[in-house]
């Protein structure tokens, strides 16, 4: 496969991901309200339940921090390359 799809992939997967874990996180914030003390006075859910969009949140922080990692390994040589010029190294910009 071709480094640009693979780049391209990992980014949309980066992308989707953020996303879910925005969604997860301020679906329960601003739809699914907590009742008094913490607990819920009643039991709304939107699809899931509060307690399966925490694990949902939690899964897809998981898998952003993965896809990060991945995106600066196959982003190396050009994150190296720019840290060298910023900071005055070999390839400076003048």
């Amino acid at each position: 496969m071709y480094k640009w799809k693979v780049n391209y992939f990992v980014d949309l997967a980066l992308f989707l991901s953020a996303l879910g874990v925005a969604l997860s996180g301020f679906i329960p914030w601003l739809i699914l309200p907590v009742g008094r003390y913490g607990q819920q006075a009643f039991a709304p859910t939107f699809i899931f339940s509060r307690q399966e969009w925490g694990a949902i949140h939690r899964w897809l922080a998981i898998v952003t921090v993965v896809l990060v990692l991945v995106h600066f390994y196959l982003h190396w040589e050009w994150i190296a390359g720019m840290t060298r010029r910023v900071f005055g190294g070999r390839d400076r910009l003048r």
